[in-house]
C-alpha cells in the first residue's frame, strides 16, 4: 500500500476540510522577501509580550524539561478557577483554545447532526465540526454581529452545537447581554452553546454578554473558551482553557490527550494570572491603539467596523489581497479578509504606537 492508497481511503469528511491559513510570520517574510525591518500586525498578538513574572517562572522550569508535567494540571486549573470565580472541576485546559475547539465536536456531534455558526467568524469551528460529519448551518451576520434571533430560528431537532465568537473574529463585534440571555432561553438544553471569548479582556462595552455569567446563572449547556494568547501575551506557548459544567468538563478531559500541555505553559499560566497589573496595562495600551487606528482609518475615508477586540477590520475599497502584498513589501504584515469572503477588507492587529503609525504611513502611501 502506498501513501496515495492511504489518502484515497481516508474518511470522506477529511476531504471537505479547508486548511487553516495563518497570518504571515516575520520569519516567512524575511525569508521570502529578504526584508529585515518588519512589523507584524496580522495575528492579533500582544505587542508587549508576557509579564516579566512569566519569563522568570519559565526560566526556573527549564531544568525540569526532561520530565512530563503533572497530568491533572492541578495548580494551573486552580489558578484559572480562582481568576474566573468558578470551581476547579469546571476547568479544562488545552494547547491553545483551538485544542478545545477541536474536542467539542468530538463530544457533541454525530454524523448528520447540525452545527450552527455565523457565516463570518473564526473558521476552525466549522472545520472541527465537519470532521465529525456534522452538517454546517451558516447564519449571516446582522450589522456585523451574530444574529442571535436568526441563529435560534435555525435550530432543529438535529441541532447539537452552536458557536458564538464574542468578540467575533474577524469583525471585533460583541453580542449584548440582554440579547444573549433571551437567545439562551430559547435553546434546548441538550444543544451545546460555545462562547469563544479569546478577546474578552479587551472589551469595554458595558452591555457585553459574557458567556461565563450565563454558565454561572444555570445555563449548563454553555461552554466558555478563553486564552492566554492575547491579553496575557503567551501566543508562543499555546495555552487556552474552557469552562463548562462538571459533567461536560469531565468528558472533555476524558477524550483529550493525556499530556496536552508542556511544563512551560503549565508554569506560565499561574504566573501570568498573578500579574494582573501587566495584563491591565497591555489592555489599556491596546484600547488606546484601537481607538487611534479606528479614528485614523475613518479620517482616511475608509469604513471601519467598531471593534471590541485587539484588531480592527476595515474596508480598503480595493482588492484586499493585492493591497496586502504591497504592504508586505513595505515590511508591514496585515491580514486580508478574502478568506471570509470580504475581498476588499483588511484586518489589522493593534500594535504599539510606533507600529500603528508605521502601518498607517504605509497604507497612506499605497492608497493615496
Amino acid at each position: 500500500m502506498t501513501g496515495n492508497d492511504v489518502a484515497a481511503g481516508c474518511r470522506p469528511a477529511v476531504l471537505t476540510l479547508v486548511e487553516y491559513v495563518a497570518g504571515k510570520t516575520v520569519e516567512e517574510v524575511r525569508r521570502e522577501l529578504h526584508i529585515d525591518d518588519i512589523v507584524k500586525l496580522s495575528s492579533n498578538e500582544n505587542a508587549w509580550g508576557p509579564s516579566p513574572r512569566v519569563l522568570e517562572a519559565i526560566a526556573g522550569m527549564l531544568p525540569r524539561l526532561g520530565t512530563y508535567p503533572e497530568r491533572s494540571f492541578h495548580e494551573l486549573k486552580e489558578a484559572i478557577a480562582d481568576a474566573n470565580g468558578v470551581a476547579a472541576d469546571t476547568v479544562c485546559v488545552g494547547h491553545g483554545s483551538e485544542t478545545i475547539i477541536q474536542l467539542i465536536p468530538q463530544l457533541c456531534v454525530r454524523p448528520g447532526d447540525e452545527v450552527v455558526v455565523a457565516d463570518v467568524t473564526f473558521g476552525r469551528y466549522e472545520e472541527a465540526s465537519k470532521l465529525m460529519d456534522g452538517r454546517i448551518v451558516r447564519v449571516p451576520l446582522a450589522d456585523w454581529r451574530h444574529d442571535l434571533e436568526a441563529m435560534a430560528a435555525a435550530v432543529t431537532g438535529r441541532t447539537r452545537l452552536m458557536w458564538i465568537c464574542n468578540p467575533n473574529n474577524p469583525t471585533g463585534t460583541v453580542v449584548p447581554r440582554e440579547r444573549a440571555a433571551a437567545f439562551l432561553e430559547t435553546i434546548p438544553r441538550h444543544v451545546a452553546v460555545v462562547f469563544d471569548q479569546a478577546y474578552f479582556e479587551f472589551v469595554d462595552d458595558p452591555e457585553y454578554g459574557d458567556g461565563l455569567d450565563f454558565l454561572k446563572a444555570g445555563f449548563d449547556n454553555v461552554i466558555v473558551l478563553r486564552t492566554f494568547s492575547k491579553a496575557y501575551g503567551l501566543a508562543g506557548l499555546r495555552l487556552g482553557y474552557g469552562i463548562a459544567a462538571p459533567p461536560v468538563r469531565r468528558l472533555l478531559d476524558t477524550i483529550k490527550e493525556p499530556f496536552n500541555l508542556n511544563r512551560l505553559s503549565v508554569i506560565a499560566g499561574p504566573a501570568a494570572l498573578a500579574d494582573q497589573d501587566w495584563m491591565r496595562r497591555c489592555v489599556a495600551e491596546t484600547r488606546d491603539g484601537r481607538a487611534f487606528l479606528s479614528r485614523e482609518l475613518r479620517d482616511m475615508g475608509l469604513t471601519v467596523v467598531p471593534s471590541q477586540a485587539n484588531f480592527v477590520l476595515f474596508d480598503s475599497g480595493r482588492d484586499g489581497d493585492a493591497l496586502f502584498e504591497r504592504l508586505l513589501r513595505r515590511g508591514v504584515i496585515v491580514r486580508p479578509a478574502s478568506g471570509w469572503g470580504l475581498d476588499t477588507w483588511i484586518r489589522v492587529s493593534v500594535g504599539t504606537r510606533e507600529q500603528n503609525e508605521r502601518f498607517l504611513a504605509a497604507l497612506r502611501e499605497e492608497i493615496g
